[in-house]
């Protein structure tokens, strides 16, 4: 099941990227809807950060095309975030909270501009917003999971685009920051913004997204959450297997226990 939209935040056409001689996504052809939280969900090698890091120009498409808001990812860079999956950067480099924060204002307004007091103060509301400016001055080497990845939406959020693009934002977090973390996408989601987000667990998907994305190699549907999640679509995407984990994960909640550490 394939809905198009128009006037879409993001279009993907014939879009195949190969990796070592083999494809990591095959002819994909979707449309998304802007003001929606996306999830794009699908097995472990299913192409997903392929796809991110296709959409984001970091990898250069074997065929097909992609374009943001109608236009080429180079020139609507500036109006899109991307928070890459939290192992992919080096937590060692020296530097703290309120330095990777700032990098958001670089997106924005160019390397080579000096930063301004407006610049600033969007710096310290993006850090209040993820509550991390009590840790501004902390070393991002010492911050647990939950809390780099809230410094790096502080980054996104500094950026002030309009499509944010996340990569696992939810992996390796505390049931906390989880919970802090789709908070703050409904609030940008109530502003109008975008946001296209990468996630394994098929259990909170459907309370986390608008529209889902379901990728296995190949397109297996896009379309309204109500649309896409079924056990058919599902089963297509990951296999009877983990359709069945989702079944129990739904009893082990009515039941009243803990599917997640707190």
């Amino acid at each position: 099941m394939i809905e198009n939209v128009k006037d879409p935040s993001l279009e993907a056409h014939n879009l195949t990227v190969f990796y070592q001689k083999r494809p990591a996504i095959w002819n994909l052809d979707f449309t998304l809807p802007k003001g929606k939280i996306i999830g794009i969900m699908g097995p472990n090698g299913s192409g997903k950060s392929t796809l991110l890091k296709s959409i984001m120009g970091i990898l250069k498409p074997n065929d097909g095309w992609v374009k943001v808001f109608q236009r080429k990812i180079d020139d609507v860079r500036f109006k899109v975030s991307y928070v890459p999956q939290r192992q992919s950067i080096d937590w060692d480099f020296p530097t703290n909270v309120f330095e990777v924060a700032k990098m958001g204002r670089i997106s924005s307004k160019g390397l080579f501009k000096r930063f301004t007091k407006t610049d600033l103060e969007i710096v310290k509301e993006s850090l209040h917003r993820v509550n991390m400016y009590d840790m501004r001055n902390r070393q991002i080497s010492e911050l647990s999971g939950g809390q780099q990845q809230r410094t790096f939406l502080a980054r996104a959020l500094s950026q002030e685009a309009d499509l944010f693009i996340m990569d696992e934002p939810f992996a390796g977090v505390d049931a906390a920051s989880e919970k802090a973390i789709i908070g703050l996408l409904n609030e940008l989601k109530s502003k109008g913004k975008t946001l296209l987000v990468v996630h394994h667990d098929l259990h909170s998907a459907k309370n986390y997204f608008d529209w889902l994305v379901l990728l296995n190699t190949r397109l297996v549907g896009s379309g309204p959450l109500e649309k896409l999640y079924t056990d058919e679509l599902l089963s297509e995407t990951y296999g009877g297997t983990l359709t069945s984990l989702s079944k129990i994960a739904t009893k082990i909640e009515k039941q009243g226990l803990p599917i997640r550490h707190k």
